[in-house]
């Protein structure tokens, strides 16, 4: 086909009937609803109104949108009038100005019925839906406002061509900006009913309908997606990426910019369209079951059986006294509490749905968050033997390798948006510290007390879905190049982080017998790195295409998006996936380990030994997350540009930085497999001397300028100071009974400590050279030696540590493993 032929292509035709043909869908999925609430039920609620109101603003934005295909929606340039441009304007402005509300009617109206139903659902189902609920109308309200101010000063946003001195913000930029609201608060929607809806005990066929209604919801989000894609499409033809300042006229002097933009506006109308259905379908069983009666009562062969039936059960109540009354008084009882729900303003399943649900079969939202934490038949986490402990260490472990693979990617995303935004130094640096800022806040707010009042399971489901937020975050930074929104995404990825290693971190200790809790840790935290190493060599730099095109990072979306989906789909999989769990009375009591013991105290501070070591494990983590992290930070930011004099991101390969990964991960596995051998103290020891060796051989190197010097010196302290902080949580775990799940919390939050470490590195970078950053390094790793040394010189925390009270306590076949000495010595 010719170019002037494919010039004279005009989409404007097909647009035209898309919106008719899914605002008539709408129309009759809100008029059915309104025959079943009005006509059969004879009661309507506000949720009917609110979507009465969403289906009136998607018919404005039809007519508005079939109006400006007459208009050249839809046509390249060549085929517009010059005077339709300023009526194309106002179109435009109008359809930006109405689509967020009529997603946020919508949604209010399905959120609504979904407290409806909360009389037989519980306070948690009540409590999300109503998060949910000011989350959807304060972003649309946002969303709303920022539209209607697009132009500055307001008028000069509808008008063509624009007034000089206007500055507007790029409605392509800000549609692409919201998508992650629009994804997150579907999702919530899809997900949060789901808990209750496969918690019923009512026949499976019935389960299975009743969450495949509620499940049509995913078909928006589906629609959604496809509709970011053509934005995206639109906003790479002739939009000055992510400038926010430019004067311009909302893109329409991009060329054909009406062309490309036609088919985004036309799935902005189907996602509005199909919400509206989708939210009707739940309410509409009374009618179709009304139709279906109805046309089974006006069949010649329904009739004919019926009449059938009814002689049938006559000459069966004439010729016996049994059977029947039984079924009858089950019918009745059955009609009973279908009444008894209606009446008591709990029967909304009944009342809009038609399902006869006992009350006392719907559990409550305690009981569901209590079945989290033992489910039945279950035992406790602490009575689990070797062979029972295999599945959930295997269901862990597979989470802690997505957890890892997610964390790589990021990183390898970070790294590229770092390079496209031309971020400086101190940006970097306060990247970091906003990242692991986000340990304090899990640890300091709502982490120990999800860990605390629910469950370990809990504490982990709470950790992916902020995870999964927080990626999603990402978005509007990629698309407006928006450093605040690129750290508020860190911030809320490191709140998920650490959140998951609350939940995780004391679970894979508790699990299984009680002298292996320092191996299983580092296990499980070198199936974490091993998931980062895969992840560096699956993401290449074809995600992003050219290096130096800025546009080309909104391509990171989609792997956002990917990781996202990914982290949501382990989150269900974790919630429906039985796990057992420890309560406080059952640490405090157990006699195999985790019990708290009572030791005598010190003689000389007058401290139970096991806050000692507890506080001697805080303050090992104050000192090895910060040199963790200042390591990739000096590796990142400084070296490769000092000693090269290349730009950061451009010398540092995939390989360097897979190499890096692979050792951090690798010594985890050798600490791991050496305490089949030596007890955990003396692998500690090891390995922390061993750390304090190569930071001071890699600063002697970076002294001297050896590049290469640098790079093995970074790979010897990763690989040797990895174990360090699982062998520490283990060892200092022990003993603290109903204390375990507030001493995790502290050593946690004791990672925040790299955010103020990692300041005074970046000064030390700046102002000096890089042997000077290693110092520091090396003033930090010498204070952690303190731990270790007590561990092994004092006899009591010897004993602690080896738990030598549960060996002597335990059979000489379960301990099944000799380890040095026994530690009982002096």
């Amino acid at each position: 086909m010719s170019n002037n032929v494919e010039e004279g292509i005009s989409r404007s035709g097909t647009i035209v009937a898309v919106a008719i043909t899914v605002v008539t869908l709408s129309f009759f999925a809100v008029l059915l609803r309104l025959i079943s609430r009005l006509a059969l039920l004879r009661r309507a609620t506000l949720d009917d109104f609110f979507i009465v109101v969403a289906w009136l603003i998607a018919l404005a934005m039809s007519i508005v949108m079939c109006l400006a295909t007459h208009y050249g929606l839809g046509k390249h340039d060549q085929y517009i009038h010059p005077e339709w441009r300023g009526t194309l304007q106002r179109l435009q402005y109008v359809f930006s100005v109405l689509y967020n509300p009529a997603l946020m009617a919508t949604k209010t109206s399905i959120l609504i019925f979904y407290l409806s139903l909360t009389s037989v659902t519980g306070r948690f189902f009540k409590l999300a839906t109503m998060v949910i609920l000011v989350v959807v109308n304060v972003a649309g309200s946002v969303l709303t406002i920022l539209n209607i101010i697009q132009c500055l000063p307001i008028d000069s946003a509808f008008q063509y061509p624009k007034p000089d001195g206007a500055r507007c913000i790029s409605i392509l930029n800000l549609a692409l900006a919201s998508a992650p609201v629009n994804i997150i608060t579907d999702l919530a929607i899809l997900f949060v009913p789901l808990p209750t809806l496969t918690s019923l005990r009512i026949p499976q066929r019935q389960k299975v309908v009743l969450v495949f209604i509620f499940a049509t919801g995913g078909f928006v989000t589906a629609v959604d997606v496809v509709r970011i894609a053509y934005l995206q499409q639109a906003s790479q033809i002739g939009v000055h990426w992510g400038n926010l300042n430019d004067t311009q006229d909302n893109n329409m002097e991009d060329p054909n910019f009406l062309w490309y933009a036609s088919q985004a506006t036309m799935w902005s109308l189907v996602e509005v369209n199909i919400g509206i259905t989708c939210a009707c379908i739940p309410t509409l069983k009374p009618v179709v079951s009304w139709a279906a009666n109805y046309l089974q009562s006006r069949s010649p062969i329904w009739t004919s059986s019926r009449k059938l039936l009814n002689t049938s059960r006559q000459q069966l109540e004439r010729g016996s006294t049994t059977g029947w009354p039984e079924d009858t008084t089950v019918d009745r009882r059955s009609n009973q509490h279908s009444n008894n729900l209606t009446e008591s303003g709990g029967g909304s399943f009944s009342q809009f749905l038609h399902i006869d649900i006992d009350l006392g079969t719907i559990p409550s939202s305690e009981n569901i968050f209590s079945d989290l934490a033992r489910p039945p038949n279950l035992e406790s986490l602490i009575n689990l033997s070797t062979k029972q402990s295999i599945r959930p260490l295997v269901i862990i472990n597979t989470l802690c390798f997505i957890i890892g693979f997610t964390e790589g990617t990021l990183l390898d995303l970070t790294c590229k948006f770092r390079v496209l935004t031309e971020m400086t130094q101190l940006q970097i640096r306060v990247t970091y510290a906003i990242y692991y800022c986000g340990y304090f806040v899990a640890s300091a707010t709502f982490g120990w007390i999800v860990l605390q009042k629910y469950s370990f399971k809990t504490t982990i489901i709470t950790g992916l879905c902020i995870y999964s937020c927080g990626m999603l975050i990402f978005w509007p930074s990629a698309v407006l190049g928006s450093l605040p929104a690129f750290m508020a995404s860190n911030l809320i990825i490191g709140t998920g982080i650490a959140t998951l290693e609350l939940g995780i971190n004391p679970f894979v200790a508790l699990c299984g017998r009680p002298d292996y809790p320092e191996l299983r840790l580092n296990f499980s935290y070198f199936v974490r790195g091993l998931g980062g190493t895969v992840s560096q060599f699956v993401v290449r730099e074809p995600i992003f295409g050219s290096f130096g095109n800025p546009r080309t990072l909104i391509i990171a979306q989609w792997e956002y998006l990917g990781l996202a989906v990914l982290c949501l789909i382990s989150m269900l999989a974790i919630y429906y996936l039985h796990l057992p769990d420890a309560d406080d009375d059952d640490l405090a009591n157990h006699s195999s380990g985790w019990g708290a013991i009572d030791i005598p105290r010190t003689t000389r501070f007058k401290f139970n030994v096991t806050y000692i070591i507890l506080a001697f494990g805080i303050a090992t983590q104050l000192f090895y997350k910060p040199v963790e992290t200042s390591i990739g930070l000096i590796q990142i930011s400084y070296s490769m540009v000092r000693l090269t004099n290349l730009y950061v991101n451009r010398s540092l390969s995939p390989l360097a930085r897979a190499g890096a990964q692979a050792c951090l991960t690798a010594g985890r596995l050798v600490a791991a497999i050496i305490m089949l051998f030596l007890k955990p103290r003396h692998v500690l020891a090891l390995f922390q001397f061993a750390t304090v060796a190569a930071t001071v051989a890699a600063a002697v190197a970076a002294s001297q300028i050896d590049r290469k010097g640098v790079a093995v010196g970074n790979m010897l302290v990763l690989f040797s100071i990895s174990p360090i902080y699982p062998t520490t949580m283990g060892i200092c775990l022990r003993g603290l009974g109903a204390r375990i799940k507030p001493a995790s919390v502290a050593i946690v939050a004791a990672s925040s400590a790299a955010a103020i470490v990692l300041s005074v590195v970046g000064k030390l970078l700046d102002r000096s050279t890089c042997w000077r950053a290693w110092l520091l390094m090396v003033g930090l790793v010498i204070p952690m030696i303190v731990f270790p040394l007590y561990l092994n010189i004092t006899p009591i925390a010897r004993n602690q540590a080896d738990n030598v009270r549960d060996k002597e306590a335990q059979p000489a076949s379960m301990d099944g493993r000799s380890r040095g000495d026994s530690g009982s010595g002096g």
